[in-house]
Formats: structure tokens, C-alpha cells, sequence
């Protein structure tokens, strides 16, 4: 069993982003891509040269395959599909390719986002609505799966005081971890194992400050890829009664290296 002392981070966020919504850096393309239309704001559309026929789910896929193939020396039927869906590439949210420079001020973009996965590392792809251009991103969002654990640990709530440790965490890998954590903190939490799937997940627990009833949605890697972040957020139904109080958390996430750390991280 492992247990550290990370800060518990906290920041402000309206609402909680969906896979598909995915942290991407600027790769390149070509300026005179588009040509803009209509004022505030823009609305960029394709040059008629880079309109391509066909199925936009087809064509992209097929094009984002065959980026990848060559990014990663392997076959284009490699990859696992994942996701693809209608985006709108924005000054705010510019997608892996920039705007054209003649866009001044606030655009839109109509496009596609591709979500594809190989070897347990997810890829996104960018197209606009021509579908004959398009770009892999230079840095892809890393899930990780993770679910709360409620039927799986029963949190001594009476027990915390002025004197709990409210920065630790506790990471559980196997059931001998189990019986050691119910030994030694067990006026903290009591946990069970018939729900956990050793070695495959390990069991993440802690304090994060925000209350009533906090819920765990999602993990991802970090941005510096050297911890794994687990978000957490007051449901909706507790909004108006949410508050700073400290709530303990515990969240099943799927095992990554043994020697990984855990942040909790809430949102608003």
C-alpha cells in the first residue's frame, strides 16, 4: 500500500468536459486553407480545392489512419476507432490547426474530431467541414477509466478532527494492501475487495474540500504526464448546499505503473 502527500488542487470550472473534449496543442497548416464569409463572427469554409466527395466519417477516418500509420510506422488498420463527432473549431477552442490569418477577432470553424486509440494511447484527429485537410495532434487528453468506489469503502465520517491529515492519499493495489489499510486506518475507512479486480485497478482514496456528497468523473495522465489527476465535482442536485467542508473520496482506477501518483482535483 502506498500512501503520499500531494497538494489537493482545487480550481473553478463551469461544467464538467466529455471525452471527446480533449486537451490538444497547435499543429500546423496551411494559411490560404480558407476563405472567410460571414462577420462577427467569422465563419471560415474551405476553398472549393480542398472540398473532398464522400462520407465525412469515412474520408476522415481513412485520412486519420493513414497520418497515423505514417507518425507511428504501422498498418493503417492498426488503430481502434473510438469516437467521431461534429466540432466547431472556435478562437477559444482552435482545434490542432490554426485559423487562417486573414480571420480577425471571433470565428468559427464547422468541423470533425476523430478520437482513436493504439496501443492504450489515444490520438485525435481534426478536420473542417471539407474534409480534405486535416491534422493529427501534436498532444492527445490520456484517459484513464475510473468510477467511484461506494459499494466498496465505508468512510468513517465521525472520525475526522482537526488533527486528519487531509493532504494524504492512499493508493491500495492488491487484497493484502486491503487487510493492512483496514488495519491501520481503519478508524478512517473500512474496505472491502469483492468489487475490486486486483491487479488490474487499484483503489485511490483521500480528502478533497468540497461537500456534500462529491463524485469522482473522471482520470486523466497530467500534462507533464508525472501524476494522474482524478476530477471530482458536488453533483448537481447539491449545488446550492455546496460548500468547502472536507469529504473523503475513493475512486477505482485502472492500473497504469506501480509507481504512479494520484491528485484529486475538484471542479465547478
Amino acid at each position: 500500500m502506498t500512501t503520499h502527500h500531494p497538494k489537493v488542487s482545487k480550481i473553478r470550472q463551469r461544467s464538467i468536459l466529455l471525452i471527446a473534449l480533449l486537451l490538444a496543442v497547435v499543429a500546423t497548416a496551411c494559411d490560404d486553407f480558407y476563405t472567410d464569409s460571414l462577420p462577427t463572427p467569422d465563419i471560415a469554409q474551405p476553398t472549393p480545392a480542398n472540398v473532398r466527395e464522400g462520407d465525412p466519417a469515412t474520408v476522415i477516418e481513412t485520412a486519420a489512419r493513414e497520418a497515423l500509420a505514417a507518425q507511428l510506422s504501422i498498418a493503417p488498420a492498426d488503430a481502434t476507432k473510438i469516437l467521431f463527432e461534429h466540432a466547431t473549431w472556435t478562437e477559444r477552442s482552435p482545434g490542432c490547426y490554426p485559423a487562417p490569418a486573414s480571420i480577425t477577432g471571433a470565428y468559427l470553424i464547422p468541423g470533425y474530431r476523430l478520437l482513436m486509440q493504439h496501443d492504450g494511447i489515444f490520438y485525435e484527429y481534426n478536420a473542417d467541414q471539407g474534409l480534405g485537410t486535416g491534422a493529427l495532434c501534436e498532444s492527445t487528453f490520456q484517459l484513464i477509466p475510473a468510477e467511484p468506489a461506494y459499494s466498496i469503502v465505508v468512510p468513517q465520517y465521525s472520525n475526522a478532527s482537526e488533527s486528519t491529515d487531509y493532504d494524504v492519499i492512499h493508493i491500495v493495489r492488491s487484497e493484502e494492501e486491503v487487510a493492512e489499510f483496514n488495519s491501520t486506518f481503519g478508524d478512517i475507512a473500512q474496505i472491502g475487495v469483492d468489487e475490486i479486480e486486483f491487479p488490474e485497478e487499484v483503489l485511490v482514496g483521500g480528502w478533497v474540500e468540497a461537500s456534500p456528497n462529491p463524485d469522482v468523473v473522471r482520470a486523466y495522465l497530467s500534462a507533464e504526464g508525472t501524476s494522474i489527476i482524478i476530477e471530482v465535482q458536488i453533483p448537481e442536485e447539491f449545488e446550492e448546499q455546496a460548500n468547502d467542508d472536507w469529504s473523503q473520496i475513493w475512486a477505482l482506477v485502472d492500473a497504469t505503473e506501480p509507481d504512479s501518483i494520484y491528485e484529486f482535483l475538484v471542479v465547478e
